[in-house]
């Protein structure tokens, strides 16, 4: 109650009005949709929205959008995005995760299996390849969530997709443990590592899991403990531990790679840990935990973590309109060459527009038919 009311209190005293995106590190125990519920609260803002769900047990970048940057929002959901992941080799989960149920089991083939063997098959997903989603995920089917006709009692098998992986990388040692130990992370290991530690590579994020802010309420607990956590004769199953670094375009499913990989290697697999470390040009490195956004808030400092929205196409070509032309820009209508300051010999799309000021307002693409510009997403009030 007390932190409910320290953000209604924030909001009331909020009078700038925010447009820009808000790099926000979710943390472990919370869904997406409370990241917005918070975030309303902490900038007293109601138009707000993110970037891409992540699963409660899942922690990392959600950028959320405020004002006008939420119309950014399905144009991030579709840019590229970088994850770290712990794969889980000796066991598969109904819902590809270590949240879920255990399906199968079997360590027979473990010992046998060299690092190099894992390291190539990696190294194999690279590339595009046919990803049968999870059962347990947001694809609609006849109108309805494919997690939601699984918890009816549906037996489904999702068609396999086209999916991108533009890296992909080992980010650890690889280590033998048991499925009930909470494996240790360091850095610099110097061979004296006990049993189920993993050590990362330089440049790896999976340290942060887990590492941020306070526990409230035991929020970070995993949501709903599945049953073989209770089981000890299986908490001690043999399994191997790795960290994967992966680059990847939109509609990939990493709990889906986690078990290909296991397929790939003739043993079972699953995802236990996932961190997500970029979305587009937004990185971990400049996220904020809510705690931290809300600290801002207090101070009256929010406006200083805010990412102005012409940020997330940096990537792209920048065309200013001449002074008189300003209101076509601002109308959103089409713009023709003569429209714009810069000489166009070659037209490029798509293209950040800006007004004669410097005011950024909008993303244009060039229809080559009409010889002509035409908005593709407006960002003014």
């Amino acid at each position: 109650m007390e932190l409910l009311c320290s953000e209604k209190h924030n909001s009331e005293e909020k009078k700038d009005y925010m447009d820009g995106i808000i790099n926000i590190y979710k943390e472990q125990g919370y869904t997406s949709h409370d990241v917005i519920a918070r975030m309303r609260g902490i900038s007293g803002q109601r138009r707000a929205g993110h970037t891409g769900t992540l699963d409660p047990d899942a922690e990392g970048v959600l950028p959320v959008c405020l004002g006008t940057a939420t119309r950014v929002v399905e144009m991030l959901t579709d840019t590229d995005k970088s994850y770290e992941a712990v794969v889980l080799l000796g066991i598969a989960t109904d819902t590809e995760d270590i949240s879920g149920e255990i399906t199968a089991f079997g360590q027979d083939r473990l010992s046998e299996i060299p690092d190099d063997s894992i390291s190539v098959a990696v190294q194999s997903f690279k590339g595009e390849y046919m990803q049968i989603p999870p059962v347990y995920s947001a694809i609609k089917k006849d109108g309805k969530k494919l997690c939601e006709l699984t918890r009816e009692g549906k037996e489904l098998t999702p068609e396999a997709r086209s999916v991108t992986i533009k890296e992909i990388e080992i980010m650890s040692n690889i280590a033998d443990g048991v499925l009930g130990e909470k494996p240790e992370l360091v850095r610099g290991g110097d061979g004296s590592e006990g049993s189920g530690t993993l050590v990362l590579q330089e440049g790896s994020y999976m340290d942060r899991f887990g590492a941020n802010g306070e526990p409230e309420d035991d929020r970070f607990k995993r949501n709903n403990d599945p049953e073989w956590m209770k089981d000890e004769a299986v908490l001690t199953l043999p399994v191997k531990r790795f960290v994967i670094r992966v680059e990847c375009a939109k509609g990939t499913y990493i709990r889906s790679l986690c078990r290909d990989i296991g397929e790939k290697l003739g043993v079972h697999a699953t995802m236990e840990k996932l961190i997500r470390t970029r979305v587009g040009s937004l990185g971990i490195e400049s996220s904020l935990t809510l705690a931290q956004a809300q600290e801002l808030a207090g101070e009256g400092r929010l406006s200083e973590a805010l990412i102005a929205t012409d940020e997330c196409f940096k990537d792209l070509p920048a065309l200013h309109t001449k002074e008189k032309y300003d209101q076509v820009l601002e109308n959103g209508n089409i713009m023709f060459f003569r429209h714009f300051k810069e000489y166009i010999k070659e037209p490029v799309s798509p293209v950040r527009v800006y007004t004669s000021k410097g005011e950024f307002l909008a993303v244009y693409q060039f229809e080559e038919r009409r010889k002509l510009y035409k908005p593709l997403k407006m960002f003014t009030q």
